[in-house]
């Protein structure tokens, strides 16, 4: 049969519209392109057999090359005995309206209730032409039902509408004859009662219209597909709630949070009506077995999910009653806790989930869905069983000290994962945590998508260094960096997270697989997603393996100056005096004092021309760490000894034979730039900026477009970018173009400002009064007095004195005003939201920060101080809640 398509997109010369489109079960990727007689209206014709359904998208192709994609997931179209004549639209990537078609809206906050489907058809005579219609669009009411009207007879002459059918929602689809062959008809969409078909409300704009005319000499389906409901009232905003889960307290949970805790916490939000949860990363970080392993952003693995997450009554009871007994007065003992000791409950938890699994181990290896669980993600499960293994068996998880297994291969997953393997139920025990897990947040997700909640997670920007990850494909990572953020005013020597940074080009060469699969496996757990440090898929801030500290980093990739470039600004000759430590007799002295003499014997000399430098065996950060922690009377130098390391203005580019260099980042809080002379001063100033602020912006916006597009497009998730820090300028475009929602925190505005004004947020963001890196609201009004009074007289514009205590009052204006803001999310730290409450909230504000971002050994064992049941019980505190986020029209 004979398929037309047909769509309106103005190109410029030299660009080509056409689709690209595979057959049902055939992966092989066919293209046709189309012809125009003025560069806007496209049109293309091929043979598909009938009784054939295709998969097509739009292209746009620039010299044979595909310069751009339409968004959203292929269109589906079955070939049945007509002719075919689609008339298409193309859909942008940069509609915020796309968002409504993620699964937070059309499986969560959308979520349509199971019907009886409608006819799609009201077509009596199969020789007759047909018009079908075909709206995707979900901002509709739970209900309700979308309808066609018009100005013919068969769309009841703008009286009666014809109702569509939701089978495929968020796809609307209803068919109707047609007589007539000159088509030009006007119509409109509608909201209509499926009982009365009474229309509820009707779209806004100009009508839509179809011209055409028919063959006359045989029957055709003419297709129209049209995207989105056009509405004229405000665009939809709600409110959300952020807490990790390990710091859910429940009854039932464990010294920490469980998966199935977000369930009672999904009765809380619909209680006060909040419409997203928002938790921090919970793959599986048991790297060390420590303490060490609560950072959340430190996973061994990607796609396996925290065992310490997994709530054990779910699996099954104990049979025996002394271990049910013992279990239970554990519970109590660990919930007793004001935080989370990690070590206590990994031993607990996993002394007995190994109980459990010896007493369910019978029915765990005969069950169906235990078999199709491991089928289904038998590639990165086997890998991460058998890294588990061998971290318990070699008691490290530094694969490079394995003495057998340091190098992956396929024959050790084949080796480990076979049954005949001697220590195969150990393989097994992992199989066993994973599906326990998978089903308890699949569980937890299906049950808040019930409630019209989404959950939203967190996707970590690094992988750990000595995870299953870096075990399986080293050759994805950039192992001999570490990745981190440059210097900030929450740490003014910047972040070194100790993650190996991304080899992009080797990633690229299977289409960004890795990252794909990622997205997939997140998708199978949430409907929104948190990227973190967006900002690194422009560029990455990353600090050579032999240095500690933030400041002797470089974002990668980047551009590195040329010796004749940096001639222009007056720097040539010899250029030690900017790229060798610059230390003095009186910076000794400064940073030691009395000690000076002592300090230079042990760690410094002079060359042949009197300088002072270091000594071989002291010259980069990590040999002076590692010599201070074998002799600790050294300890209180360290810091001072670290930053002489630093006092460098040029870092040399690597492997260039000394004839490329790069600014250090904030050289001017050197004590080597202090020393130079004002015009050179004012050189290195115009070279800095123009490196950092404007040398890179086209490059960097080139390296988010070729590697965001493909990760984006591998699930339907509502995506977030977390776009703080030194951003670049070209962010918020290529956020804007790829539909990315940006975060807005109000003490790190994008501006000039010193307070983020909330009221002219973009709609399409998420703002938050917080975040998890930073202290509450009260905890950050009574850490500095200065800061809070300004505050509270030019923004809030109260008088009177400004208390040192943060009083509900605060809080509450706080909360109201990032209500009131116009952004489509507002999420709110559950500290926050409970620290409206003069009795409910805890005592002690400063207790109350998740992470102190300066501190790489910072210990995440922040636990909220309520039980969620005592939450769901708070009457007083939740009216109040849910009566503001009413009245604010979220």
């Amino acid at each position: 049969m004979q398929v037309h398509f047909n769509i309106h997109y103005k190109t410029i010369f030299g660009e080509i519209i056409g689709i690209q489109y595979r057959y049902h079960n055939d992966d092989e990727l066919h293209t046709l392109m189309f012809e125009t007689y003025d560069g806007e209206n496209w049109f293309g014709m091929t043979d598909i057999p009938e009784n054939t359904t295709i998969f097509y998208a739009y292209v746009l192709k620039e010299k044979e090359a595909v310069k751009r994609k339409e968004w959203g997931n292929p269109r589906m179209l079955t070939i049945e005995n007509n002719n075919i004549f689609i008339r298409d639209q193309w859909r942008p990537r940069d509609n915020v309206a796309n968002a409504f078609l993620s699964t937070a809206f059309t499986k969560a906050i959308l979520k349509r209730p199971a019907q009886k489907a409608r006819p799609t058809s009201s077509v009596k005579h199969k020789n007759a032409n047909h018009l079908t219609f075909e709206l995707l669009s979900s901002t509709i009411e739970p209900g309700l039902v979308y309808g066609v009207i018009g100005n013919i007879p068969e769309l009841g002459n703008w009286k009666k509408p014809v109702l569509m059918d939701e089978t495929d929602f968020p796809l609307w689809k209803t068919t109707i004859e047609l007589d007539q062959k000159n088509l030009h008809i006007e119509y409109k969409y509608i909201i209509a009662n499926p009982k009365t078909s009474d229309i509820v409300l009707w779209e806004g704009g100009e009508n839509r219209l179809i011209y055409g005319t028919l063959e006359v000499d045989k029957p055709v389906t003419y297709l129209v597909h049209d995207d989105q409901f056009h509405h004229d009232q405000v665009l939809w905003r709600g409110a959300g709630v952020a807490i990790p889960v390990f710091s859910l307290r429940t009854q039932k949970s464990m010294g920490i949070g469980e998966f199935t805790d977000l369930k009672m916490l999904t009765d809380w939000a619909t209680t006060i009506g909040l419409k997203l949860i928002q938790v921090l990363p919970v793959n599986d970080t048991l790297a060390t077995k420590t303490w060490a392993d609560s950072y959340p952003y430190a996973a061994i693995s990607v796609f396996a999910l925290h065992p310490l997450y997994v709530n054990l009554p779910d699996i099954a009871t104990f049979k025996d009653a002394k271990v049910r007994s013992a279990y239970y007065r554990e519970v109590k003992k660990l919930n007793k806790l004001s935080h989370v000791d990690f070590e206590k409950v990994l031993s607990s938890k996993f002394k007995y989930l190994r109980l459990l699994f010896d007493q369910e181990y019978d029915h765990f290896t005969r069950d169906k869905d235990v078999t199709l669980f491991i089928n289904e993600n038998k590639e990165w499960l086997q890998q991460y069983a058998a890294f588990c293994h061998l971290r318990d068996v070699y008691t490290t998880c530094n694969f490079n000290l394995w003495p057998k297994h340091a190098t992956f291969s396929d024959e050790v997953i084949e080796e480990l994962c076979d049954p005949k393997y001697p220590d195969y139920k150990e393989i097994e025990f992992y199989y066993f945590i994973q599906y326990h897990a998978d089903r308890q947040l699949r569980e937890a997700r299906d049950y808040a998508r019930n409630k019209q909640i989404v959950l939203k997670g967190d996707l970590p920007i690094g992988i750990y260094r000595y995870s299953c990850d870096a075990w399986v494909a080293p050759e994805l990572y950039n192992m001999d960096g570490q990745a981190g953020a440059p210097p900030d005013v929450y740490s003014v020597l910047g972040q070194n997270w100790g993650f190996p940074t991304y080899n992009w080009e080797i990633m690229s060469k299977d289409d960004f697989a890795w990252w794909r699969n990622r997205m997939h496996q997140l998708s199978r757990y949430f409907d929104a997603m948190r990227i973190d440090h967006i900002l690194g898929f422009f560029r990455i801030w990353q600090i050579p393996i032999n240095q500690v500290e933030g400041t002797m980093g470089l974002f990668n990739p980047r551009i590195p100056l040329k010796k004749e470039e940096l001639e222009h600004y007056g720097i040539s000759g010899d250029l030690s005096r900017y790229t060798k430590p610059y230390i003095t007799t009186e910076l000794l002295n400064m940073s030691f004092g009395f000690d000076a003499e002592d300090i230079f014997k042990t760690f410094f000399s002079r060359d042949k021309v009197g300088n002072i430098t270091f000594k071989s065996s002291f010259d980069d950060q990590l040999k002076i760490r590692q010599f201070v922690s074998q002799n600790p009377r050294f300890m209180k130098y360290e810091a001072a000894l670290l930053r002489m390391i630093s006092e460098v203005l040029l870092i040399e580019e690597p492997q260039t034979d000394g004839q490329y260099y790069n600014p250090r980042i904030t050289l001017s809080s050197t004590y080597s730039f202090s020393q130079l002379e004002t015009y050179m001063k004012d050189n290195l100033i115009g070279l800095y900026n123009d490196y950092y602020f404007s040398r890179h912006e086209a490059f960097w916006k080139e390296q988010a477009l070729w590697k965001l597009p493909v990760i984006l497009d591998a699930s339907e998730m509502l995506i977030c970018g977390e776009d703080l820090g030194m951003i670049p300028k070209s962010v918020p475009q290529v956020m804007q173009d790829l539909n990315i929602m940006s975060l807005e925190i109000q003490r790190m505005p994008k501006g000039q400002s010193k307070f983020g004004i909330v009221g002219k947020y973009p709609y399409f963001s998420v703002c938050s009064p917080s975040s998890h890196d930073m202290s509450t609201i009260r905890g950050w009004w009574q850490s500095n007095h200065e800061v809070a009074s300004e505050f509270y007289y030019n923004y809030l514009h109260w008088s009177g004195y400004a208390p040192y205590e943060c009083t509900i009052d605060i809080v509450k204006a706080v909360v109201h005003d990032h209500l009131a803001s116009p952004s489509m999310l507002a999420i709110f730290p559950i500290q926050d939201l409970v620290g409206m409450d003069g009795e409910l909230r805890y005592p002690i504000a400063e207790a109350e920060q998740i992470n102190e971002p300066s501190n790489p050994k910072h210990y995440w064992k922040f636990r909220f101080h309520l039980n969620i049941e005592e939450l769901l019980q708070a009457n007083g505190l939740n009216g109040y809640i849910r009566d503001i986020i009413s009245r604010s029209g979220r």
